[in-house]
């Protein structure tokens, strides 16, 4: 059986309440919930910006590397001088050609950070993730507002990460998406999402 990296027991912080969950190397795990519902705030717990009431969060290996939902912002930068940048504030750093080689970005190197489309933003973002050689990825809804090619894109990226090793752990609001994870944890609360109970029941 593949080691497990993440362990959440027993988890409360604001609108979290006593969840538990586990992710192993090379999983895909998604937490859904509607608005309200404390994914983001799961996240952080993990991540380490927010201190639990109660319960535990472990993380074995290095510390996770995280992509918000609202992602970053480089003006008049080609994707390669963000990448490199990102490299200098980074401990033996992933190579450059290697973190667009992982994110399908490769191609993409010399344009400028306004040329990229919505979903090119969100690989560039993947790409600045790995660049750390973290084994987890926290991602918050990652397939916010994507069309279903795009969507499509972003998710190969994440199952060909977790082919390598990676630990994934994801936020979302759509119940397909959660579905196509090896796991899903359903949070309680928040605006009620269509099939989620039938999810939380199984």
């Amino acid at each position: 059986m593949r080691p497990s990296v993440v362990e959440i027991r027993k988890l409360r912080v604001q609108a979290v309440r006593d969840v538990s969950l586990s992710v192993r190397r090379g999983e895909v795990h998604a937490v859904l919930g509607g608005y309200g519902s404390g994914k983001t705030t799961l996240l952080e717990a993990v991540a380490g910006f927010r201190r639990p009431v109660a319960g535990t969060v472990e993380i074995r290996g290095g510390g996770p590397a995280t992509v918000w939902r609202e992602g970053g912002l480089f003006p008049g930068l080609t994707v390669a001088e963000i990448v490199d940048a990102w490299r200098r504030w980074t401990l033996d750093p992933l190579t450059r050609s290697e973190a667009l080689r992982l994110t399908g970005l490769a191609d993409r190197a010399s344009a400028v950070f306004e040329q990229l489309d919505d979903t090119e933003r969100r690989l560039l973002d993947l790409a600045l993730a790995l660049v750390g050689r973290s084994d987890v990825l926290l991602l918050d809804e990652p397939f916010a507002a994507l069309g279903a090619a795009s969507a499509a894109r972003v998710r190969g990226v994440l199952r060909s990460l977790a082919g390598n090793g990676t630990a994934i752990l994801f936020t979302t609001r759509d119940v397909d998406e959660a579905c196509r994870a090896d796991h899903v944890t359903v949070l309680p609360g928040g605006l009620p999402l269509p099939g989620a109970d039938a999810l939380r029941a199984a």
